[in-house]
Parts: structure tokens; C-alpha cells; sequence
């Protein structure tokens, strides 16, 4: 198992596979390695944790604000957290966030409403409405709103996407992690991948309207690829979402958009969370080279 790095065998078969070992569900087996995945996360200057952004429909929709150590302003990341839009949270995401806080980014997490209870588009507008909060008050944590980026990991790179694909963002770059850019072609691969009958009984669609929204930029955002400003696009060798960070990068280029396609060899998906795993330094590493590039200051 030394290919694994540390990383725990059952951990490993669902982040390669995202096959379920007999009897168990997601939520628990990730619950299960939050220790693994969160383990002694960085220091960060400050943390706020659960600020509120407004209520809708019954969810106070917050976010997690982490700010660097150091002298500000510093450059503002708005990141999604991922979990197939129905799992996860900030908190799941938390050593990630000081990662990325470590940075010099004001992190903004963005605990989004989650499906079945709140299918479609509800997180679509709650992540729209969390980029125009913290432009307009990413000041109050030490941020520079006009060096503003958007990000996040799988089902949250999506969500990270259609802000891109469907609104005037005005983002400076975005960081997309090993995310779904068509959400049809993804579930159907899911569905071959896994052995289900459809690839229609996925929890974030309401079935009746899965072939209504084939196309829409909110769903599948790589239709609109020639809106996205510098796209970092980052995922491991061995994920099975490998083709959807590929098939992007390619729309990205079609379009003339700069943008850079990063495949780490031996890497699952979710390999930002993997801290024993060489992947995670190395993939925090090219964040912090693409950012400067496109002339973000960070602390690497």
C-alpha cells in the first residue's frame, strides 16, 4: 500500500473508485476520516466561523471567514466545498481553508444549501450571492475586493463554474479542483462507472426535470467557457472525474481563455484533503504559482 501514502485503504478504494464498501454510505465513511483528512491544520491569522450572509428558505445561509496572518489587504478566495452537493460543509473542509488562508487569502467557505432538501438551483444562487457579499464586504476581514477569486472542489468546482459561466463575476481567476463541468455526460459515466440502471437518480435534480436542463450553463458550465477569466484546472491521474477536468480544459482553449491543466500522477480525487499524500503539497504549490502568475500576491 505504499502508493497510498498513508492515506486509509478504504478512504483510498472510494476516492479512486467512489465505490461504496458493502452497507456503509458516504456521509459516514468520510465522517469517519475527518480525523484523517483535518488533521493539525495551519495556523491563520483569524478565524470567523459561521458569519452570517442572509436567510432564505429556511437555511441561514454563512460562511467561514479565515484571514492570513500578516498586514493587509490581502487577495479574497471565495472556495465551495465539495460532496456531491448534498454532503459536506466549511467544516469538512477546514484544514483545506487554512491551507489556502496560509496563502495570504482571505478565505471565504461557503456553507451553500445542500440537496435533496434544497435541489436545484438553490446553491447555484446562494454561491452567486456569496461572491457579491464578499466583494462588497471583504474589506471588513482585511480583503481586497478587487483581487477577488473563486474556487472549489468537485461538486463545489462546479458550483465555483456557473457563477463564472452565468454572471458578470468579475473575478480575477478561478481555482477549479477536480470538478463536473456537464453535469448529464458526468452522471451518465456515473451511472456506467457504478452499475446504476439511470443516470437520472442523482439527488441534485429534480428527475422530472433531468432533460429540461441539458445545456444550461448553471448545470454544465464548460458551455460557456469563453466567459471564465484564468482557469486553473487541477485533478489527479487517478480520479474517475479525470475526463471532466480534461474536457474543460479543452473548451478553456478552444476559447482562447488562459488557463493551466494540472494532472497529478497517483492522485485520487479529493487529493487536497489528503494530507499524508504528496499530491496535496504539490497541488498547493501550483494554487500558489497560478495565482501569482496572474499577478495575486501570495505568500509562496
Amino acid at each position: 500500500m505504499s502508493e497510498t501514502f498513508g492515506v486509509p485503504p478504504a478512504l483510498w478504494e472510494y476516492q479512486t473508485t467512489f465505490r461504496m464498501p458493502a452497507g456503509a454510505a458516504a456521509t459516514e465513511l468520510l465522517k469517519g476520516f475527518d480525523e484523517h483528512m483535518n488533521a493539525d491544520p495551519p495556523p491563520v491569522g483569524a478565524a470567523h466561523p459561521g458569519v452570517p450572509l442572509r436567510e432564505v428558505a429556511g437555511w441561514r445561509l454563512s460562511a467561514d471567514v479565515t484571514v492570513p496572518a500578516g498586514e493587509p489587504p490581502f487577495p479574497v478566495l471565495v472556495y465551495l466545498h465539495g460532496g456531491g452537493w448534498s454532503m459536506g460543509s466549511p467544516w469538512t473542509h477546514r484544514r483545506l481553508a487554512a491551507e489556502l488562508t496560509g496563502l495570504g487569502l482571505v478565505v471565504v467557505s461557503v456553507d451553500y444549501r445542500r440537496a435533496p432538501k434544497h435541489p436545484f438551483p438553490a446553491a447555484v444562487d446562494d454561491v452567486a450571492f456569496a461572491v457579491d457579499w464578499a466583494r462588497e464586504n471583504a474589506a471588513t476581514y482585511g480583503g481586497d475586493p478587487g483581487q477577488l477569486v473563486i474556487g472549489g472542489d468537485s461538486a463545489g468546482a462546479n458550483l465555483a463554474a456557473s457563477v463564472l459561466a452565468t454572471g458578470d463575476s468579475g473575478v480575477r481567476a478561478a481555482l477549479l479542483c477536480y470538478g463536473v463541468f456537464d453535469y448529464h455526460r458526468m452522471q451518465a459515466g456515473m451511472a456506467r462507472l457504478l452499475g446504476r440502471p439511470d443516470p437520472v437518480s442523482g439527488r441534485y435534480l429534480r428527475p422530472e426535470e433531468f432533460d429540461s436542463l441539458r445545456g444550461d450553463p448553471r448545470l454544465s458550465p464548460e458551455v460557456a467557457a469563453d466567459r471564465f477569466p484564468p482557469t486553473l484546472v487541477t485533478v489527479g491521474e487517478l480520479d474517475p472525474l479525470l475526463p471532466e477536468s480534461e474536457a474543460l480544459a479543452a473548451r478553456l482553449a478552444a476559447a482562447s481563455v488562459p488557463h493551466r491543466l494540472h494532472v497529478v500522477p497517483g492522485a485520487p480525487h479529493g487529493y487536497l484533503q489528503l494530507p499524508t499524500h504528496p499530491s496535496r503539497a504539490e497541488g498547493i504549490a501550483v494554487i500558489a504559482d497560478f495565482l501569482q502568475e496572474q499577478g495575486i500576491k501570495t505568500e509562496r
